[in-house]
């Protein structure tokens, strides 16, 4: 007997054409719907994903959310995804991931007592090479996906499949056929389906149900389903979930192709959409990682209370703006207001839970001594030597930068270089009178630790690496240094023991890249010439996977 999974759902995207207030209330009506549908069909099974619109649901409907766990504890509301909302799979971090099994997984085995085991990303616009290895360590070990479909990527398996990542680890993975929702032509689409099962593949999942602006399964589809039972010969439709299916296929995993690659390209286009929300979400994914990894510190060496709440509630934010339609740059403009306002207090959360650890090590450590001490932290696994500025207020009387020293903890004079001063607007006159200097060096740092130095009173004259004339100020650091040419244009070069690139001053173009390894000019002219591209395409460039018709470049 061939079997089809009948998988009822509804996609539900929290932002989209519309806002996530629209969003909250579309899934509270979508979950009436699945609960209404229960009570008529008993027969009738529901599948949802994401921990964010379950929470949300229970912030807002405590008894509706009442009804939905006694559901799941009956299975007929079955809990995949185990992530915060099903997200872009290829800008985020991998610590993003990590988070969203953390706080997903966590979430649901709290309010229902169980983990999902399957993970859903049925929208989202590909699929990186190491997921299989982030969804096992996440207690996943299957998975549903859709994009790209089989005309974006032929090469891939249809159907079911096991997909592997390059450390080895396997999850059985089903691209969907069609669609994540069937809204109409449900016969015409389980014919489709009957059709594709073979001896090797005797099961795949039909997903029906109304969708990205919620709906569900409707009354109309499950008394369909019912009519057409029995008229498919030999085929049984079977009220299903995910994890059932895959519960059911691992009997003849072995017979199924292995896919060891990345899952792409689909919507390449939303990869170069809406660039301040992917600068503000790796901003927040830093700044994070920062914060909380110096409050496990703080916590160990000096007793702070941990932040592991406030950590999670920022978390939050960034995980629910990891979503695909989020994150892709394919909502409407008014959702990313709200957008924003979630990475911001994100930061304001990172940057006080930061400050707080800092300032507790900080408190600890002896720093009794001449002059001003400066801890400066590390937060890598690895040590870095890194260009570092700090403000000091100078002796009152001093001349400009006299009577400044930087001094490492072994007591050994640090090379400085002056910047400009926050609070002057006019330099170089200004910072002659203002008291306070910005003081820029490279701090040699451990992994995850800290080195003090010292601002010291040293003697009339600047320190070794010191450009005291203020014409002569530059930010600090410089990648090489500033040259005439020739015609008068002054042109910038930076240069290493590999390379020396030129820049154009007047053009801002690569006038020159001289590979001194192989004593060769890589240019034969201009480079890095800014062009116009001829794009016709939308948001997500549908059915385009690469950008080179020239409509136009710059002139000099």
């Amino acid at each position: 007997m061939r079997t089809i999974h009948l998988i009822g759902n509804a996609h539900i995207d929290p932002v989209w054409l519309w806002r996530y207030q629209e969003g909250c209330q579309e899934t509270r009506a979508t979950f009436r719907s699945a609960l209404d549908r229960m009570e008529e069909f008993p027969e009738f099974v529901f599948t949802c994903a994401g921990a964010a619109a379950y929470r949300w649901v229970e912030e807002t409907d405590p008894s509706m959310f009442a009804e939905i766990r006694q559901r799941v504890s009956e299975g007929r509301w079955v809990i995949v995804g185990g992530w915060w909302v099903q997200p872009d799979c290829n800008a985020p971090s991998g610590e993003s991931f990590a988070r969203h099994g953390l706080y997903g997984q966590r979430y649901f085995l709290s309010r229902f007592g169980r983990r999902a085991t399957t993970g859903y990303n049925v929208d989202s616009f590909g699929h990186s090479a190491m997921m299989p290895q982030i969804l096992k360590n996440a207690g996943l070990d299957s998975y549903v996906m859709m994009r790209p479909d089989a005309l974006e990527n032929p090469d891939m398996p249809s159907g079911t499949f096991r997909w592997e990542s390059p450390d080895g680890s396997e999850v059985i993975t089903h691209r969907i056929r069609g669609a994540y929702a069937i809204w109409d032509r449900l016969a015409g689409r389980i014919d489709e389906l009957a059709d594709a099962l073979t001896d090797r593949e005797p099961e795949t999942m039909g997903f029906y149900g109304v969708g990205n602006h919620g709906g569900g399964p409707t009354i109309a589809q499950l008394e369909e389903i019912r009519e057409l039972r029995d008229s498919l010969e030999g085929v049984e439709l079977l009220h299903s979930s995910p994890p059932v299916f895959f519960d059911s296929v691992r009997r003849y995993a072995d017979q199924l192709q292995v896919w060891r690659s990345e899952m792409q390209h689909h919507a390449s286009g939303c990869y170069s959409a809406r660039s301040d929300v992917k600068r503000a979400n790796r901003r927040c994914e830093a700044r994070l990682y920062t914060a909380e990894l110096w409050n496990c510190v703080a916590s160990r060496t000096v007793g702070t209370p941990p932040a592991g709440q406030a950590i999670a509630r920022a978390w939050e934010n960034v995980m629910f703006n990891h979503f695909h339609d989020i994150m892709g740059g394919c909502s409407i403009h008014e959702a990313y207001a709200d957008v924003h306002e979630g990475y911001g207090e994100s930061l304001a959360i990172a940057s006080r839970e930061e400050n707080r650890a800092l300032q507790s090590i900080a408190g600890s450590v002896d720093t009794r001594g001449e002059g001003i001490p400066v801890i400066v932290f590390n937060p890598h696994p690895f040590p870095a030597t890194v260009p570092f500025e700090i403000e000091v207020e100078r002796e009152p009387k001093a001349g400009y930068l006299h009577g400044v020293g930087i001094e490492d903890g072994e007591g050994h004079p640090v090379p400085f270089q002056p910047g400009r001063v926050s609070s002057v607007r006019n330099p170089p006159a200004d910072i002659m009178s203002s008291r306070r200097v910005r003081l820029c060096f490279v701090a040699d740092l451990p992994a995850v630790g800290y080195r003090t130095y010292r601002v010291l009173p040293g003697a009339e004259e600047p320190a070794v690496g010191v450009s005291a004339a203020p014409s002569e100020i530059l930010p600090f650091p410089r990648a090489g240094h500033y040259a005439t040419s020739m015609d008068g244009r002054r042109t910038l070069a930076a240069e290493n023991d590999r390379l020396r690139m030129e820049i154009d001053g007047r053009t801002g173009w690569m006038s020159r890249l001289y590979d001194k390894a192989a004593g060769a000019e890589v240019l034969s002219g201009p480079g890095a010439v800014p062009v116009v591209l001829e794009d016709r395409s939308d948001t997500w460039s549908h059915g385009v996977f690469a950008f080179r018709e020239e409509a136009g470049r710059f002139s000099d």
